[in-house]
């Protein structure tokens, strides 16, 4: 039995603004045409149904990166991880991301779920420690999941509440527009595995369709067949279990609350959107609330079950090593709303 029968999110759709003349305005293009909009015009119409008002309401943005380790990694001798580690996150001097003039703070956490060396004994740790870097470890990353489930259910748990207190957190600062990003070792073949699964899709077909360069052929067709060893499931959670990690379920968390809160939803990375599918296989409304923060470089990233998002933050090149596209990004938007407002 899964441990969700202990959990009950209240999530409301999005709200209808029929009656709302501003929006209507905005809709036919009293304030911009659609076209000078661009990619920004879905997203801004999506924060005003989300927000159930128009015109929009400033932004409070924060984001929550959350980090952990998979150890299916360390089955494969020739993976070059090419990962940025914590403290290289930790060092870079915008790291808070600034924001100029009138413009609020953008706060960045960075969670540590499960790496697999912890960096205690480094200064820039302690340095960050709390309001920049939260240590919530788990484990010293997950099982491999071609021997065992990469979690177990407690463990899984704990990571998923992890997630709904941190967004907890968040709105408690007044947070109404949250950026959910990850990153780990081992993440794009459990990203892999995680969408083979829910959709009884196989993992060597997706691999060669997607052509991960980390892995050689031999490897995912051994670990194909390792995978057999897995009962089906159609629990997402016992999904989660067999072949996601800490951060994974970190992330459902983080969205079925904030969905059930009625913020907006970034979605900015892979792990991300695959959790946002997971956690719709519970409450499908939470789609309302996800917006994609990224393209994708992956071909199966593009053709994810997430029919309701928007794109309009276009990182696909990186997930946070120039994470001032993401801050020039949320002021190009704060900009448009402002001058909606007006």
């Amino acid at each position: 039995m899964s441990f969700l029968n202990k959990y009950h999110f209240h999530i409301e759709g999005i709200k209808n603004l029929s009656d709302n003349e501003n929006f209507i305005r905005f809709q036919t293009g009293g304030y911009f045409t659609k076209s000078s909009l661009g990619h920004f015009y879905p997203l801004l119409e999506r924060l005003a149904l989300i927000q159930g008002q128009f015109p929009i309401a400033s932004l409070k943005p924060s984001i929550l990166t959350f980090v952990a380790d998979h150890g299916v990694s360390r089955a494969n001798t020739e993976e070059q991880d090419s990962h940025e580690t914590i403290l290289h996150i930790l060092s870079k001097p915008n790291f808070y991301f600034l924001q100029a003039e009138k413009k609020t703070l953008l706060n960045h956490r960075i969670v540590d779920l499960g790496t697999f060396n912890s960096d205690e004994n480094n200064s820039t740790f302690w340095m960050h420690r709390g309001q920049g870097l939260i240590n919530a470890r788990i484990n010293s990353g997950s099982a491999n999941f071609a021997e065992y489930p990469a979690m177990t259910t407690a463990q899984c748990e704990e990571a998923f509440a992890v997630g709904q207190k941190l967004v907890e957190r968040e709105l408690y600062s007044g947070i109404n527009f949250l950026v959910l990003n990850s990153f780990g070792s081992g993440d794009d073949i459990a990203f892999f595995a995680l969408f083979a699964a829910l959709e009884d899709k196989s993992l060597l077909e997706l691999w060669q369709a997607n052509s991960l360069a980390t892995y050689n052929l031999k490897f995912i067709e051994d670990l194909s067949k390792a995978l057999r060893k897995h009962p089906i499931s159609h629990d997402p959670f016992t999904i989660l279990s067999f072949y996601g990690s800490f951060e994974t379920a970190a992330l459902c968390g983080a969205i079925l609350k904030g969905a059930e809160k009625g913020i907006a939803l970034i979605l900015n990375s892979p792990m991300a959107k695959v959790a946002a599918i997971i956690a719709a296989r519970i409450n499908p409304k939470v789609l309302d609330y996800c917006i994609l923060g990224q393209k994708g470089n992956l071909k199966i990233e593009n053709n994810l079950d997430l029919k309701k998002e928007s794109v309009f933050l276009d990182l696909s090149q990186t997930r946070l090593k120039e994470p001032i596209n993401l801050r020039s990004n949320i002021q190009l938007i704060q900009d448009l709303i402002d001058e909606l407002g007006h």
